[in-house]
């Protein structure tokens, strides 16, 4: 049988398939799942990171981790708000789709006035970063606690605010299941900021959702009584609770809610 040599071009060819046939054949080490579960939503490696913000001091404690008050290494110092997030105790707690939708949701809705925005999250191996903007006005609780009962003209404004915020959210898919005046915080010009979307979720208009989650005190009948399913209506519940709570300085305790819910329901 005769052996012709290999054409120079055809030669050339098969030696740069075989080298990148080699290339793509190298062993790449998974990445670890501690990290891979939080993905894409929390970036690995990000331009801006826990090392572009100097602290300031601690805010407050929550339940998977702590809050920061922090400034961003640049030339304009901008204030933040750094939630350290420890990914164990988020993943011992079937907790990684609600920190999912935290970030989702808070990012996506930020441009609205009323919400506190949240332009950088991401991930090393052990913990989750959360930055959003800083509001120093303090929380609505802390108001109610320095003055009691405010004035209705106040509330008013108040209320009237929260129900915009409410109403942007459902109509963007998405129920709160968190209004209470922890969550709210005052701006420099006196206006609502809310925050906290750790139990936020997508939930088109018109969908239903069975999660019992919460603060007691806020919380609608249908959620306190177990029922099956419920729907955005328990954000109105909540948002009515707090307006009683600014006009009187009190909360219903959780045994009230459901007695004026089933005498508003009328006879069976």
């Amino acid at each position: 049988m005769d052996c012709r040599p290999w054409p120079r071009e055809s030669k050339k060819k098969w030696q740069d398939s075989t080298i990148d046939r080699l290339k793509a054949s190298k062993t790449i080490w998974p990445i670890p799942q501690i990290e891979q579960v939080f993905l894409p939503d929390f970036k690995i490696r990000s331009q801006i990171n826990e090392y572009s913000f100097k602290s300031l001091g601690l805010i407050c404690n929550g339940v998977f981790g702590k809050v920061y008050k922090v400034k961003k290494l640049n030339s304009s110092g901008d204030l933040y708000a750094m939630k350290v997030l420890e990914k164990s105790l988020i993943v011992n707690e079937n907790g990684v789709q609600q920190v999912k939708n935290e970030v989702q949701i808070q990012s996506l809705c930020g441009h609205h006035p009323f919400i506190v925005n949240c332009p950088f999250f991401w991930q090393n191996r052990n913990q989750l970063f959360i930055v959003s903007e800083y509001i120093g006005g303090g929380e609505l609780l802390k108001l109610l606690q320095k003055y009691g009962p405010l004035p209705e003209e106040l509330c008013r404004v108040y209320f009237a605010e929260l129900v915009v915020i409410i109403d942007f959210l459902h109509n963007a898919g998405v129920i709160y299941r968190d209004i209470k005046p922890e969550n709210i915080l005052l701006d420099d010009n006196g206006h609502l900021q809310l925050i906290d979307f750790g139990l936020s979720k997508w939930l088109p208009q018109g969908c239903r959702t069975s999660t019992i989650c919460g603060t007691t005190q806020y919380m609608a009948p249908e959620v306190l009584q177990s029922e099956p399913y419920y729907s955005h209506a328990v954000d109105w519940w909540s948002a009515g609770v707090l307006l009683f709570q600014m006009l009187t300085n009190q909360k219903k305790t959780r045994q009230a809610l459901i007695s004026i819910f089933q005498y508003n329901k009328g006879p069976q």
